[in-house]
């Protein structure tokens, strides 16, 4: 037989005319020490599964998607750039408002599983156009708040909605594709949430300071029924189980457990500081609070347009591509805690951030799903609770670190975290899989020379 081109073990693929026993007996492979097990019966969506719609509809629907994506990571972080003029419209302190970050959190955490167990059975079709009306109603509460209780009431409906979208938008979007772009097409979803925090927060801040905090909620809401009307209309009907998306190609529960420790860790380094960036980038390097959020956006950029190039490196390196990110990430973090003081070098720090938290992202969700050891909707759910668990620890400890000891120590307790996350994956041994899977395939090959294949009632 002819190899595959060499690749990460993650693009690499068996053949069932080649290997036709790999199909009528389940086949364990070793993944960096553990076991990858290949199910006897081969379910839909496997690697030669042909994408369930056309390419031009595909895109235009995965172009919704991604909207739909800038929309919901908009609202997620809407209470950031409205902290203020919602404290004084509520008659609360801003400590409070920061309430609604960990209530999205705890939700999404709590939440993601249950819900897509709970619509398993639906099309993602159905099931994103239910994230979408619920989506719509809770910004619709938060829109009409005129108290902080009915602000929080708000912020849990939507954050359900949260919850559900992205359980099921990451799967339902890589499935309308062939696998062998899934890393390019998951970058492009991502990058509607890439968008959010350049182009979504600071205009909904301007928004609320020119006519006030609730319109920016009202234009979200506007925004969601409308995408709710395209959805309906571009996003094809297929069943989970028709996409080239369903499960894993290599399901391994010891790869995709390393998956979820990895980017939980990496996210709490980045909550850590990011949370606090302000008293940092004022206190340690000398910025004037004004200039924050243009620093800040400087990130942005950067990572929004790293996102929409890193698809291709995705594809063919999925493992690497998040060992590059988060070593960059911890490059980032030890380039702060030492040198945060000097203006240059933090400019150039800022740089770095937004290329490397856009490559290492897009990388441990594509990672996720290659090893997803079952249904890849309910597993990218776990995938989205533990990234909002570092999401919710993350500014809890940057907090304690912040009043014990200033912002100079927040980079060095992220150094601690994201460089726990690059050993995590640095670990992990792709080339030995990769030929351990060529000689399987081989044996499988000769095995099947020799021995005519068994028939479905054997």
């Amino acid at each position: 037989m002819t190899p595959t081109e060499p690749r990460e073990p993650a693009r690499a693929s068996v053949d069932p005319d080649e290997a036709p026993e790999l199909f009528t007996g389940a086949v364990s492979y070793p993944v960096a020490g553990e076991v990858a097990v290949v199910p006897a019966e081969v379910p839909a969506g496997g690697e030669g599964t042909a994408p369930p719609v056309p390419r031009g509809r595909a895109l235009a629907a995965l172009l919704v998607l991604a909207l739909s994506a800038f929309a919901f990571v908009t609202a997620e972080v809407l209470p950031l750039g409205l902290m203020t003029p919602m404290a004084e419209g509520l008659g609360v302190a801003e400590s409070t408002v920061g309430l609604l970050i960990t209530v999205q959190a705890l939700v999404v955490v709590v939440g993601s599983v249950p819900l897509a167990f709970a619509v398993k059975r639906l099309r993602p079709r159905t099931a994103l156009l239910m994230a979408l009306t619920v989506f719509a109603g809770g910004l619709a509460v938060s829109a009409t708040a005129d108290s902080f209780g009915q602000l929080v009431a708000g912020r849990g409906v939507s954050a359900l909605a949260h919850a559900l979208f992205w359980a099921v938008v990451t799967p339902a979007a890589a499935g309308m594709f062939p696998q062998a772009v899934r890393g390019r097409m998951v970058s492009r979803l991502l990058l509607g949430g890439s968008g959010a925090g350049v182009i979504g927060l600071p205009a909904s801040t301007w928004l609320a300071q020119q006519v006030g905090w609730h319109a920016p909620y009202w234009v979200l809401v506007a925004a969601a029924v409308a995408l709710l009307a395209a959805l309906a209309i571009l996003m094809p009907g297929f069943r989970a189980e028709e996409g080239t998306a369903a499960r894993g190609e290599l399901p391994s529960r010891p790869m995709y457990v390393r998956v979820l420790v990895s980017i939980a860790l990496a996210v709490g380094s980045m909550a850590v500081t990011w949370t606090f960036i302000s008293p940092f980038l004022v206190r340690v390097t000398g910025f004037g609070q004004a200039t924050v959020p243009a620093l800040l956006a400087l990130g942005g950029v950067v990572g929004t347009i790293t996102t929409a190039f890193v698809g291709r490196y995705l594809d063919r390196w999925p493992v690497r591509s998040a060992v590059v990110g988060l070593a960059l990430l911890v490059s980032m973090f030890a380039g702060l805690a030492v040198a945060g003081s000097n203006v240059p070098a933090t400019l150039a720090l800022l740089v770095l951030q937004g290329f490397a938290w856009a490559v290492a992202v897009p990388a441990h969700v594509n990672w996720a799903m290659r090893h997803a050891p079952g249904r890849t909707d309910v597993l990218m759910a776990g995938y989205q609770s533990l990234y909002n668990v570092g999401n919710m620890l993350g500014p809890i400890a940057g907090g304690a670190i912040l009043a014990a000891y200033g912002p100079g120590w927040l980079p060095a307790a992220s150094v601690a975290l994201s460089g726990a996350a690059f050993l995590v994956v640095l670990t992990v041994r792709p080339w030995g899989l990769l030929e351990r899977l060529r000689r399987e395939r081989r044996r499988s090959a000769r095995a099947s020379v020799r021995t005519p294949r068994r028939s479905q009632s054997s």
